[in-house]
């Protein structure tokens, strides 16, 4: 007896769409620029790749180790990850999303399924797949940024200036590149609300000073807290040259669960506005001070 036809014409169109759907979910959550013509060669490579597996001689090719090796040069050639870490996380998603959009054509098809046992899948079925990478690609984004990454880089962290604390949470931002320009550590940024309480008057009154820069400055420098003062350059959108006011802290503790890390004489930059409008966090914390982990 004949065993089922497999089509190879449908074979490439299912994996195409798969994985152009698949590729284009990972871009989305992972908050990477989709590029749809890469995404789309991608796919057609890794359609013309589930064609080859109809092909007796080309079997070898069809292990696991090279499967896993070709959906690595996938996302690489798709989504052009610049570095290690950003391609750990990118493989993490595309591996995650593909898990769960093969557990929707599974619960589709035993949805539309007459018997228990599936014999077959219909490819009308592949639509719940599909459905479900839309639908990480159009709402995961959101939900990876407001739940997921906010748990997983999110820390306590007390910061210590004589005998006054201040406490809150961290997130840690591999963006953050700022120094301090005399010791070349790396700064913090806490909001200034956290703070306030661990400051003195002189220091708040300065601050708070509704005149210009000048002024400000000028209060800092002549308050009691003028030998931890330091003037932070930063650049950013709209704004080239620009200074962020920022004090020496005596010590940081950052809580990772188990154990703690410790720093002494770490600046901390001072932001007047809220880092998370949802108040997930008040400071931000750059990498280099968890590397030691």
């Amino acid at each position: 007896m004949d065993g089922p036809k497999v089509y190879a014409d449908l074979t490439f169109a299912i994996n195409f769409i798969m994985d152009f759907f698949l590729l284009w979910a990972t871009a989305r959550v992972a908050g990477i620029k989709v590029i749809y013509s890469r995404i789309a060669a991608a796919a057609l490579l890794g359609g013309i790749y589930a064609v080859g597996f109809l092909l007796p001689e080309l079997s070898k090719w069809y292990n696991l180790q090279f499967k896993i090796l070709f959906s690595c040069l996938l996302v690489i050639f798709a989504l052009s990850p610049q570095n290690w870490t950003e391609f750990k996380k990118i493989i993490f998603y595309f591996y995650g999303i593909n898990f769960a959009v093969a557990g929707a054509t599974v619960a589709t098809s035993y949805l539309f399924s007459s018997s228990m046992q599936i014999v077959s899948l219909p490819y009308f079925w592949l639509l719940g797949g599909v459905f479900c990478a839309i639908a990480i690609g159009i709402y995961g984004e959101k939900y990876f940024v407001s739940h997921i990454i906010p748990k997983l880089l999110n820390f306590d962290i007390e910061l210590r200036f004589n005998n006054l604390k201040c406490k809150g949470k961290g997130l840690l931002d591999t963006g953050n590149g700022l120094r301090d320009p005399l010791t070349n550590k790396p700064v913090l940024v806490a909001e200034y609300g956290l703070l306030r309480d661990c400051l003195p008057d002189d220091f708040k009154q300065a601050i708070e000073n509704v005149g210009d820069e000048n002024e400000m400055l000028d209060g800092l420098a002549q308050s009691s807290w003028a030998n931890r003062l330091r003037l932070i350059p930063f650049t950013s959108i709209g704004k080239k040259n620009g200074l962020l006011v920022g004090i020496r802290a005596d010590e940081i503790i950052v809580d990772i669960g188990k154990n703690s890390i410790f720093h002494k004489n770490l600046v901390v930059g001072i932001y007047k506005e809220r880092l998370s409008k949802e108040g997930n966090y008040q400071l931000l914390i750059p990498s280099e001070i968890l590397e030691n982990i």
